[in-house]
Order: C-alpha cells, then structure tokens, then sequence
C-alpha cells in the first residue's frame, strides 16, 4: 500500500481548481464536505478530500489523488508515493497551479467585460510561458 503525502499548492477556490483540472483533462469529482480517498485496491483510505482525480482516470495501480482544503481555505494536493513516482510529481502540481490560474485570469477578465483573444505559449530564457490575450469591449 502507497503511503499518500500531501502537499500544500496555492489554490484556494473550488471553481477554478476544478476547471483546472478539466482543462489538463480529467473529470473531477466534487464532495463538499469530503470524502475518502480510495486506494488502488478499491480500499478506503484515512486521508478526506473534497476535490477528487479518480483512480480509474489515472495509471491501472493507482489510487485517487485528491485536494483538501484546510482550514485557511488553502488546498493541499494528496498523491501517493506510487502516483508521485508516476508523473504525479512536482512538475505535474506545477502545470496544475498554471491551469489554475489561467482559469481564475479567464474568469477574472470577463467580469470585467474584457473578450478573450487567444492564448499564446513563448519560450524564454526562464522557459515556456503562457500569454493570455484580451480586447476592451
């Protein structure tokens, strides 16, 4: 059995997690008040989430990887040892927090009336970076 190890990310609103999480294609499952993580043998496991991947959309031997929002409203990524060792890694919470905030900006914008133009990915000296383009109305 995988032991889960959980890590705190910046992310602190359901709606833009869960549309993050679509964006990199998965289909989460919401439970507001949480519920139990299943581990790769159908087992229930300790740890609670209210954001769930589940196993079944990830690798056969995998367990849910799930997001918890604490008590400051923060959301800590739950993964297993054997998901972390998969892909489910740092670079893969980091692609996560980046579809997050994409999606908080896209949201952002159109409140305030502004029109989406396009998204552009440039490489710099630091890496990829995305550019998200809006026109006023």
């Amino acid at each position: 059995m995988s032991k889960y190890v959980a890590t705190t990310i910046s992310v602190t609103d359901e709606q833009h997690l869960v549309g993050a999480l679509r964006q990199l294609g998965y289909n989460p499952e919401v439970c507001r008040e949480g519920r139990a993580l299943v581990g790769y043998m159908g087992d229930e496991r300790a740890e609670r989430a209210q954001v769930i991947i589940p196993r079944r959309q990830l690798d056969s031997a995998s367990n849910d990887i799930g997001f918890a929002r604490d008590a400051g409203g923060v959301y800590r990524a739950i993964i297993s040892e054997y998901d972390r060792g998969i892909g489910f890694d740092t670079a893969w919470l980091g692609r996560v927090s980046q579809a997050y905030k994409e999606c908080q900006t896209m949201a952002i914008a159109k409140a305030r009336g502004y029109v989406f133009c396009g998204r552009e990915v440039i490489d710099t000296r630091q890496g990829k970076k995305v550019q998200l383009r809006f026109a006023v109305r």
